[in-house]
């Protein structure tokens, strides 16, 4: 992991947009964390919502992608904002 900048980690099956969280992942991104200090970026896609971000940011994700719930929403800024709030929650608590 040393040779490493990024690791994606992929919360749904990839192939298209609007797919659930598989709440699984966040294991793996805890034990990159945890067990092997992988202290560079982590990033997730897949099912982010401002449901779903929380979870992932307090695993100890710091990068997201989020469609469906930017691109589908009445107001991508308000989207964004709603999203940006839930994962510094999660993270001021972690």
């Amino acid at each position: 992991l040393g040779d490493v900048d990024k690791i994606l980690v992929m919360s749904v099956v990839p192939g298209f947009g609007g797919q659930p969280f598989m709440p699984e992942v966040l294991e793996k991104i805890r034990a990159l964390r945890g067990e092997h200090r992988f202290e560079r970026d982590i990033e997730v896609d897949g099912g982010i919502t401002a449901a779903t971000i929380g979870l992932a940011a307090g695993a100890g994700a710091n990068l997201f992608v989020a469609g469906t719930a930017v691109f589908g929403a009445p107001s991508r800024a308000k989207a964004i904002g709603e999203l940006r709030l839930a994962a510094e929650r999660a993270v001021s608590t972690r």
